[in-house]
């Protein structure tokens, strides 16, 4: 776990980016015989980052440096994070993936598993938090682009003539004649004109 998080802080992390929740856990690749690689799961406000040290080989000499394993998957609304049981439902773990990034299977190392659920509730949590406030945004944008469309409409005014008002919507004065079918340049106080045309 230590050799984790020394590679952890030996610079992995990006600037501004945070450690906000770990999990040790264990991965079993094809590649090691289905032996489990033990290392730390992290959640960073940017990442989401495996950091392991694969089994060793009795062909390795006994002082050989361990082999660190790393995966990283981005932190976004993409990353797809799954509990379930893995190891033919001996482990409690997540299964990972994103587009472009192959799936991965991370199974809490005993004693763990609140802490794994724990990391899994907070980015599933942060990506609910994240679709919520794009809908609003997206919302928000729907309703001004309808309000530029929307045609706009002003109410005559006593000492209001068709000049002042056509300069005060930067349009002219036929241009409001057309629109509202005027014959002349005559205005009553209380008429409703119309000033901005719908826009398509």
């Amino acid at each position: 776990w230590t050799a984790a998080d020394r590679e952890l802080q030996g610079g992995m992390l990006h600037y501004g980016e945070k450690l906000e929740r770990r999990a040790k856990v264990f991965v079993r690749r094809p590649s090691d015989y289905y032996r489990g690689a033990n290392g730390i799961l992290y959640a960073t406000n940017d990442r989401l980052i495996f950091i392991g040290v694969a089994p060793g080989s009795k062909f390795e000499s006994e002082d050989a440096p361990p082999v660190i394993l790393s995966l990283e998957f981005p932190n976004d609304t993409s990353l797809d994070m799954n509990s379930r049981r893995l190891y033919f439902l001996t482990a409690h773990g997540v299964s990972v993936s994103h587009p472009g990034v192959p799936r991965a299977d991370f199974a809490a190392v005993r004693g763990e598993e609140a802490s794994l659920d724990s990391l899994v509730d907070y980015v599933n949590g942060v990506h609910a938090t994240q679709r919520k406030e794009a809908a609003k945004e997206r919302r928000l944008r729907e309703a001004v682009a309808a309000l530029i469309r929307a045609p706009i409409y002003y109410t005559v005014k006593r000492g209001d003539a068709l000049f002042s008002i056509a300069r005060r919507f930067e349009t002219t004065p036929e241009q409001i004649q057309q629109w509202n079918q005027l014959e002349g340049d005559r205005v009553k106080i209380g008429q409703r004109l119309l000033v901005k045309a719908p826009k398509k």
